[in-house]
């Protein structure tokens, strides 16, 4: 199709923002007000706002709503009548002036107290001074109420001034300092509430009407306005001069005028002024310049109304307007950011794409339906878009960039092919493939530091790049370098501080070139490794003031450490508002702008939480486009969106500092208790029964537009700091103690600077856990353990000298028992003996000698032994071999004695005639003859000395008593761990004695 090069030029005088932006935020019976005929505004010490509507005193919060309504059943419940008026003083009192009646809210009772001395007086303002110093203004005149005592006292000590203020009809009243200036009937007053003295003032144009509104602005210039007359007047604060402004209360310039009902002055100076019918008038004096404000059906953020009926201007610069409907508030600090549109106005085609500011300042904007060039001198639009029956301006009315290069020539990346503006006759060149350039779908265009002007295409080689030097177009697949990232389609083409050129792709990630070194990298978006850009479609790419290089993408936004290979990237989990980023811009604060389809954010330079930029900040755009954002020569952005652009300068944004006002809105206790407000922000220490230690602690900071966080903890319960947007604190099974509850609050999760507040708890301790109990019981159980050890100890001795007695009980009984065997023996040993000796000394005298000398030295080794209790092993063999050599003079041949133990053994004890008497009784209970001996075997084996025998039993053996060899064993278990054994098997008699 042949193109003629033909400019449709459509020239709008329109200035780029008629009317100065103002967003006006609403708050209504939707937010929870209970009607909406606002009467009457104030803010209160905590922060809270109140509305008086015609049915209800309402207190916001910035979130909800709470309604305080007239109760015949309740005295403490507000006036039936409608509240005309509303002041809070010095000392933090809240006073409210009803049509008869004057009343205070009690924070401590959270109740009205009517003043009495007040009923019948139909008040119109209220001014507090002071804690004594309360005063009312009425048409019967000025009255001074003095809180503290409960009666009203004189204005003055001057007779005159007296006078003149009990005659004054006073119909309002507006304190600026110590001066009190009261509106009357054609006049106003000045009364100075230090010294008393009161001046009339005559305002002859009023002739003789009414002051119904009255202010003092900052420069002193008074203003007045009157109802009956529709009179708005200012008095020059230098030249008292009057000037009358009636003229600006007519509406749509046409005869019926307004009412002023209500006076503000802003931080510039503006007086506004809210009317009956005529909305919002915003007046410069020095300027005489007017800008009015009206309700608008279709304009989101507008007026509610144009009939408005209250104004109050806060600390904080907010200004509140009640309506008929409800409630509209302005903040000015915020009130940064301007919405305008490609062709000048909103409509159909306000989505905005590219954006270039030109050499002359000119700003150029493409869209989905056309290019426009704003000339910032004239005001005016040129707009090159194709028509149905008109040649064609531009190759496609879908325009994605606009980029001016180094010789100041436009070119325009189309959806169709590439434009170029000509100069000449201020119509668009069309370029094709005879240019080196072809008819494709271009995406971006975009400059670098050298000139080189780089244009991203789909359909063919992806980039190609223009040298302004030669004046002529070259393909990527001709770069020495690039060629290798042919058919890649560019989207976004960046050059960074160290001239490295970032290229942003369409599917296909993300590549770095450094012309210096040659080097390329490329990354593409995978699940195996978060060191890598975050989506494969990237939209915009800048760096911010510490090198880093912010990557937007589809998929969210990632930060690459270029130097170090490392990548952070941030999604909806992280706080995005969404995951589509097209904008980013770095302020000179290094704070990071991100325009998103979910709204705008920042990021500040801890690069820890995002701040959200919506409706609170006074921003009523959320849905940004995925286009790059543009930054001003004077240092502005301009962020593209689906309804128009934004524009504003980031450095007059301030991140709201920490709210200092957190306080604590009310402590339920066990479920069903509640400890009023006054209690609680008052100080002292909140004291809890033992019963009451599960409590919720409801924190609330005042906020307007911003979301809150909160911060606390208990200590003395816990060591961390929660932080969180909910503003309750629960508490479950407190132990009893004193704790410290500290908490905070902030708009700004980074900035907790200041506004730390701490109440003081006390939980009562349970009895059997107090300290004294604890003592007590700590005592009683050490005592019933000592007394439950002393009788368990006097028991053990007890037992122990039992058990002692009883040993040697029972060891004086063996030792009885032995010794009586011992004694027992020697005499029938004796008899024996004597009866051998006899027939000796018949016989052979000189062996009867010999017998009679061993019969000596057996009783003497059993004398002897009778003092001991062990006695040698040597000594008892040589008593045992004495004893055998006198035995064998009787049995001769019929006994048979070895003795084999070795001298080692000698040392050892054994119980004295132990070997004896087992001998002896070998011999008593066996038979000895030639024909048959009695063999005895003594030898030691494993510490023991072993006494065997062959049997040969006697078949009765008289003298035996059964108990030698049991009491022999009981013996040895006093001395040895080791029993005596007694063994008999087979033809042998054994016995084993452990030796000592």
């Amino acid at each position: 199709m042949k193109k003629s090069v033909v400019i449709f030029l459509l020239f709008l005088y329109v200035r780029l923002f008629a009317q100065p932006p103002v967003m006006f935020h609403q708050v209504t019976t939707a937010e929870g007000l209970n009607d909406g005929w606002i009467h009457a505004i104030c803010q209160d010490k905590y922060g809270y706002m109140w509305f008086a509507s015609a049915g209800a005193l309402n207190r916001y919060n910035g979130k909800t709503i709470k309604r305080f309504t007239y109760d015949r059943t309740d005295s403490t419940s507000p006036p039936a009548s409608l509240c005309e008026a509303i002041a809070c003083g010095p000392d933090g009192r809240l006073w409210f002036s009803f049509w008869n009646e004057t009343a205070e809210f009690d924070y401590g009772s959270f109740a009205f107290r009517r003043i009495k001395k007040a009923e019948g007086l139909k008040v119109n303002t209220i001014v507090p001074v002071a804690a004594n110093r309360l005063y009312l203004v009425a048409r019967s005149g000025l009255r001074c109420y003095n809180p503290a005592a409960d009666r009203f006292e004189e204005l003055s000590t001057d007779a005159a001034s007296r006078q003149l203020l009990k005659t004054t009809k006073a119909n309002s009243a507006f304190l600026k300092e110590d001066e009190l200036y009261i509106g009357g009937d054609g006049c106003y007053v000045v009364y100075n509430i230090r010294s008393g003295k009161a001046v009339y003032h005559e305002v002859k144009e009023l002739r003789g009407k009414a002051v119904n509104k009255i202010m003092v602005a900052a420069a002193g210039d008074l203003w007045l306005a009157n109802h009956a007359d529709f009179r708005l007047l200012r008095v020059d604060g230098h030249t008292h001069k009057t000037e009358v402004l009636d003229h600006l209360l007519v509406k749509d310039q046409h005869d019926t005028p307004s009412l002023v009902n209500g006076f503000a002055e802003d931080e510039n100076n503006t007086i506004w002024m809210v009317t009956n019918l005529n909305a919002l008038l915003c007046y410069d004096p020095p300027k005489k310049k007017l800008v009015h404000y009206r309700y608008s059906p279709d304009a989101k953020n507008a007026l509610l109304s144009n009939m408005l009926f209250s104004i109050w201007k806060g600390k904080d610069k907010r200004v509140w307007l009640g309506s008929d409907v409800g409630v509209n508030y302005v903040d000015q600090q915020k009130n940064i950011f301007r919405i305008g549109y490609p062709f000048g106005s909103a409509g159909a085609h306000a989505v905005t794409r590219g954006i270039e500011e030109d050499h002359e300042g000119n700003l150029w904007f493409t869209t989905g339906n056309g290019i426009s060039r704003y000339n910032v001198q004239t005001g005016k639009y040129t707009v090159w878009r194709n028509r149905r029956g008109m040649p064609d301006a531009i190759y496609f009315n879908s325009v994605r960039a606009v980029v001016e290069d180094v010789n100041h020539d436009i070119w325009v990346a189309t959806g169709a092919g590439v434009n170029r503006l000509n100069r000449a006759n201020d119509r668009m060149d069309f370029l094709t493939i005879k240019d080196s350039i072809p008819q494709s779908f271009y995406f971006s265009a975009g400059k670098t530091s050298d000139g080189t002007v780089w244009f991203g295409e789909r359909d063919y080689d992806g980039l190609y790049y223009y040298l302004p030097a030669e004046k002529k177009f070259h393909s990527i697949a001709h770069h020495p370098v690039l060629k290798r990232y042919k058919g890649y389609t560019v989207r976004f083409v960046f050059e960074d501080s160290k001239k490295r050129i970032w290229f942003g792709y369409n599917g296909d990630g993300l590549s770095v070139y450094n012309p210096l070194t040659g080097a390329t990298r490329r990354w593409q978006s995978t699940d195996k490794t978060a060191n890598t850009v975050i989506g494969d479609v990237v939209i915009s790419i800048n760096e911010d003031k510490d090198g880093k290089i912010w990557v937007a993408t589809f998929s969210g936004v990632s930060c690459i450490d270029a130097d170090k290979n490392e990548f952070t990237s941030y999604t909806v989990k992280d706080g995005l508002p969404g995951n589509i980023v097209g904008s980013i811009a770095v302020d000179d604060s290094n704070r990071v702008w991100l325009g998103t389809a979910g709204g705008l954010v920042m990021l500040g330079k801890s690069r820890r939480y995002f701040t959200p930029i919506g409706a609170g900040a006074g921003l009523q755009i959320t849905d940004f486009v995925e286009h790059p954002a543009f930054k001003l020569r004077s240092g502005e952005f301009i962020m593209p969106s689906r309804r128009g652009y934004v524009q504003f300068d980031p450095l007059r944004y301030k991140e709201d500092s920490s709210v200092t006002n957190c306080f604590i809105a009310d402590i339920g206790i066990s479920g069903n208790r509640h400890i009023p407000m006054g209690a609680i922000n008052g100080g002292g220490i909140i004291s809890l029964k033992q019963e009451e230690n599960f409590f919720t602690v409801e924190l609330e900071a005042v906020s307007f537009g911003a979301q809150l966080w909160y911060a606390y903890k208990l200590d003395g319960l816990e060591k961390d700091w929660h932080y969180t947007q909910d503003p309750k604190a629960v508490y479950s099974s407190v132990p009893g103690g004193s704790y410290t509850f500290r908490y905070k609050a902030s708009s700004n999760i980074n900035n907790w600077r200041g506004g730390e507040k701490q109440l003081r708890l006390q939980v009562a301790t349970i009895f059997y856990k107090k300290a004294w109990f604890r003592i007590l019981a700590v005592l009683l159980m050490v005592a019933a353990v000592f007394l439950v050890y002393r009788f368990r100890m006097n028991k053990q001795r007890q037992i122990l000298n039992l058990e002692t007695k009883t040993a040697s009980l029972e060891k004086e009984k063996t030792l009885v028992q032995y010794e009586s065997l011992k004694q027992h023996l020697n005499p029938h040993f004796l008899f024996n003996s004597l009866t051998a000796l006899r027939s000796l000394i018949k016989s052979d005298a000189k062996t009867a000698t010999s017998f009679l000398d061993g019969m000596s030295r057996v009783y003497r080794y059993v004398l002897k032994s009778d003092e001991q209790e062990l006695v040698y092993l040597r000594d008892e063999l040589g008593f045992v071999k004495t004893f055998v050599e006198l035995q064998k003079t009787r049995f001769r041949e019929g006994l048979d004695v070895v003795m084999d133990v070795p001298e080692r053994f000698f040392n050892n004890y054994i119980v004295p005639v132990t070997l004896q008497n087992l001998v002896e009784n070998a011999i008593k209970h066996n038979t000895a003859d030639k024909e048959s001996p009695l063999q005895i075997r003594i030898f030691a084996a494993d510490d023991c000395v072993i006494v065997s025998n062959n049997l040969q039993r006697y078949r009765i053996v008289e003298t035996s008593n059964k108990k030698g060899l049991a009491n022999m064993q009981t013996l040895y278990r006093y001395y040895s761990d080791r029993p005596l054994v007694i063994i008999e098997e087979g033809h042998y008699f054994i016995v084993k004695i452990p030796l000592l």
